[in-house]
């Protein structure tokens, strides 16, 4: 009777979020999680027996730091790269979300404005200038220099524009910040910043590194305006937002069309990636390179293993742990879809570069249903037309499945 009260409460609970906005997450995390855990039950086609980690000993040294991190009043910092799976944030939110409820929140990490790119973005946050910007992603650029930490970047002409960042509150988890980095080019730009309405204060930044300035500010604040004065083209990379609290912060990025070649390209992106001091990169790839129409399993692991000795080469201590990508289809005929059989080898490939370098997997194909799994969730309402992307509760529950992967070994302690 008390299980069918909760269940009950928590679709109550969660219509009412809904009913505000389908983007909205207001529950407190731990009864969200319990809500998607749910849900998760409700698809019987789903392998929640088969979350685990293989080679999870590859892990040792972040969750080491991880236990650590309150004790030593340390930063934990976890980088989470991949495509359009991550870009929208549902699947890495509700592993950031979760792992910053037990163990702390030191910032909501690396945003971008989306908005001024004209692409989609996490629902948390929202951009917003008053100036004309030009967009440019990894997937697409011949410029091997136009893109960096995000896989992204905006550019403008203006000589004095300004851009800005403002938390939504959404999550159950509190994002203020007083620091803001800034990742850009070029590096004699002048920058200033404040919050939107600028009645706090103006501060000046300290520069980090070439093309990284931090902003320090005295109060926590939930929006910033970054003001800019360039008598030439300015490009902005990303912001990163922290909090002086020790725990957790994770780091998204994801970019739409992306593959393991797409980040390889930009040597941009891993001059800026080391700044974040991963303790732990988690690779989220395979679907796009699924769909080439040669797929080279040969190929694709020489590209994987140049793009992990490109994050080792920076981030030497950081431990490292890929999932496999899980099921997406091909349309045969009108109106008829079957599963890509490259996805399959390709997680088979990964699966087995993982055992051969003792690098820490996740089976997250399996865990999700396996051969059919895409179509099953198509036939509950739970994917997009092409049968490649899920909404947004497939995105939490697998979303989920990692996080209970993570935390699985530590439970075991």
């Amino acid at each position: 009777m008390k299980r069918i009260i909760l269940i009950f409460s928590l679709l109550i609970y969660c219509t009412k979020c809904h009913a505000q906005s389908d983007s909205d997450t207001t529950m407190p995390v731990l009864q969200y999680e319990k809500f998607v855990e749910y849900k998760m039950s409700l698809l019987k086609f789903l392998k929640p027996d088969a979350i685990d980690i293989e080679q999870k000993e590859a892990l040792k040294n972040f969750y080491s730091k991880l236990l650590q991190s309150r004790a030593d009043g340390k930063k934990v910092s976890i980088v989470h790269i991949g495509d359009s799976h991550l870009q929208a944030g549902y699947f890495s939110g509700m592993v950031r979300r979760g792992l910053q409820q037990r163990y702390g929140n030191a910032g909501r990490g690396i945003v971008f404005p989306y908005k001024l790119a004209r692409s989609n973005g996490p629902h948390d946050y929202v951009s917003f200038s008053q100036n004309s910007w030009k967009g440019n992603r990894n997937v697409i650029t011949q410029d091997s220099l136009s893109t960096g930490i995000t896989g992204f970047s905006v550019t403008t002409n203006d000589s004095s524009p300004s851009v800005g960042i403002s938390l939504r509150n959404n999550e159950g988890i509190d994002y203020r910040f007083n620091r803001v980095q800034v990742f850009y080019k070029p590096d004699s730009t002048f920058m200033t910043a404040s919050d939107s309405l600028a009645i706090i204060e103006t501060v000046n930044p300290i520069k980090l590194a070439t093309g990284i300035n931090e902003f320090r500010f005295s109060d926590y604040l939930s929006n910033c305006k970054i003001n800019i004065s360039s008598d030439t083209t300015y490009t902005l990379f990303g912001l990163n937002l922290l909090n002086d609290s020790s725990g957790v912060v994770y780091h998204n990025i994801g970019v739409n069309g992306a593959e393991y070649k797409s980040f390889l390209g930009q040597p941009m992106f891993f001059e800026q990636v080391k700044e974040l001091n991963a303790d732990l990169y988690i690779l989220s790839f395979g679907t796009n390179e699924a769909f080439a129409k040669y797929f080279d399993g040969t190929v694709f692991i020489q590209t994987v293993d140049s793009f992990i000795t490109k994050l080792r080469n920076v981030s030497p201590t950081a431990s490292i742990l890929i999932t496999s990508p899980t099921e997406s289809c091909k349309r045969i005929r009108r109106g008829v879809y079957v599963p890509n059989p490259n996805v399959i080898a390709i997680k088979n490939l990964l699966q087995k570069y993982c055992m051969d370098n003792k690098i820490a997997f996740f089976y997250l194909y399996e865990c999700s249903g396996g051969k059919g799994s895409m179509l099953r969730f198509a036939k509950n309402k739970m994917s997009d037309a092409r049968r490649i992307h899920l909404n947004r509760s497939g995105y939490e529950m697998q979303g989920l499945m990692l996080l209970q992967a993570l935390l699985k070994p530590l439970s075991e302690q």
